[in-house]
């Protein structure tokens, strides 16, 4: 069950100093998707709530939707801090509802999500000038309902990518979190290669305790037979699993000529 609540919100657009954003835009708060490995969920928001992460989404209403002044061509990001076509979004449409008042803005827009209900403004996508939709992928549909669990399953993104690219819209997949051993980042390459005019790659990110415990009992209690190389991964200063796989990673985009957004340092 989701504890739901609207809550007021000064302006949809907060500069930012993620990548290389200017503004972001998280038109909810919290997150459905309830993936295990989310570092939103180490947030002091989120830690200070007396529910846990992934059963609340607090909904923000706009007073205005004005593009601040002199943005130009500047670029906004939807979303760092939660997934703005999370399941409510579908009746809610607050993610929308703000397309609808910015698409014709000289905004450079880059949505990620991990829903397939992106699909759904492909009409407004195609009216806007400068956009990106991409989606992040890093599981099997089996493994997913382990650390995703409410996010749309990755062989329904992969669809939604595909019929994206085909509506002519700039696509790319951020294949991460990275998981050691369980993510197989070559095969997701092979299957989206064709629909994607970038790719971007990251690690898992266990530097908060709390979600370095969390994701060693899973792999602890569900994949025994990874058990002890992945703790050695995130335990040991001398691993190479990363390092290594950054090699392979280069090697394969350069084969496929493939367009490389980012790759962890």
């Amino acid at each position: 069950m989701i504890s739901i609540k609207k809550v007021n919100a000064k302006h949809f657009m907060t500069p930012t100093k993620l990548g290389d954003y200017d503004f972001t835009c998280n038109p909810y708060v919290g997150c459905e998707n309830g993936c295990l490995y989310c570092y939103a969920a180490t947030m002091p928001d989120a830690l200070n709530r007396e529910v846990p992460w992934g059963s609340y989404v607090d909904v923000r209403s706009y007073p205005n939707f004005n593009i601040p002044k002199n943005t130009g061509r500047k670029s906004l990001f939807f979303s760092s801090m939660t997934d703005c076509y999370q399941p409510i979004e579908s009746n809610i449409r607050l993610t929308r509802k703000i397309l609808e008042e910015i698409y014709e803005s000289q905004l450079e827009i880059s949505i990620l999500t991990k829903s397939h209900l992106v699909t759904r403004d492909i009409d407004l996508f195609q009216n806007m000038q400068n956009l990106k939709v991409g989606f992040s992928i890093s599981l099997l549909d089996s493994d997913a309902t382990i650390f995703e669990p409410h996010a749309s399953k990755p062989s329904q993104r992969m669809e939604a990518l595909k019929t994206l690219k085909h509506s002519g819209i700039y696509t790319y997949v951020f294949i991460s979190p990275i998981i050691p051993f369980i993510t197989d980042v070559f095969s997701i390459l092979d299957s989206v290669r064709d629909y994607v005019d970038e790719v971007m790659f990251d690690t898992l990110n266990l530097k908060d305790t709390s979600n370095k415990q969390k994701m060693f009992q899973v792999i602890d209690s569900k994949y025994p037979h990874i058990k002890m190389a992945f703790h050695d991964v995130f335990e040991s200063y001398h691993n190479h699993y990363y390092s290594d796989l950054k090699e392979e990673i280069i090697n394969y985009v350069n084969t496929h000529q493939l367009k490389l957004g980012y790759l962890y340092k």
